[in-house]
């Protein structure tokens, strides 16, 4: 009669054979049946395992941030959009133009650096506060803001005015261009300190941040 493989050594398989997945002790005994102690033995011996796909189930759960500009009139817009599975609080965003391609400014008044039309910084949607106590000023190229929190799939937008400063542009100074924003940096931390940075390429910049716990929030 055929000894019956334990439940021990059923996730000891599964171990050495996943190696560098991080799954759950559960998803670890699932997957060490489907493999079997028969695939570890080939591998110890210098056999070529089988292929066992993984299930999605076990993938990292990333935090991607989504930072969009959007040029209109009277006001340009940029939208933020958490496209991870998890809730992110005290979100932290400060937006660099000053390594834009068009030399972006923010135009919030009717004098100083900017061209004509002038629009200052006002939340659209979302729990959104300059970390600033004058908020942004005209001319200035660094915006520094707060989101108390933003769940998976959801946004929060701010419209101002962006103008950029070189001598002939596509669009004229007024209006910005997509390719006149790449370049322009946003650097992203969380309240558990995590900070990452991602540059826009066209209207759009995506920042990753490390793998979050869906089932693990700071909120709960």
């Amino acid at each position: 009669m055929q000894e019956r493989t334990s439940d021990s050594q059923i996730l000891a398989a599964a171990q050495l054979y996943l190696g560098e997945y991080k799954v759950t002790t559960e998803q670890q005994m699932n997957l060490g049946k489907q493999i079997g102690l028969g695939a570890v033995v080939f591998f110890l011996n210098g056999c070529t395992p089988p292929v066992v796909e993984v299930p999605d189930s076990i993938d990292n759960e990333d935090s991607v941030i989504e930072i969009e500009f959007i040029e209109s009139a009277p006001k340009d817009r940029f939208v933020v959009t958490n496209m991870g599975s998890c809730t992110l609080e005290e979100l932290m965003l400060e937006l660099d133009l000053s390594q834009s391609a068009g030399k972006l400014i923010f135009d919030t008044t009717a004098t100083g650096a900017g061209v004509e039309v002038f629009q200052p910084f006002e939340v659209e949607e979302g729990d959104i506060v300059p970390l600033a106590a004058e908020g942004v000023n005209d001319g200035d190229t660094i915006l520094a803001l707060q989101i108390a929190s933003l769940g998976p799939n959801n946004r929060a937008s701010f419209t101002i005015d962006v103008d950029d400063t070189l001598p002939r542009s596509d669009l004229g100074q007024i209006r910005v261009a997509d390719s006149e924003i790449s370049g322009a940096v946003v650097t992203i931390s969380i309240g558990n300190g995590e900070t990452t940075s991602a540059k826009f390429d066209g209207s759009i910049a995506q920042a990753d941040l490390p793998v979050c716990q869906p089932n693990d929030q700071s909120s709960t």
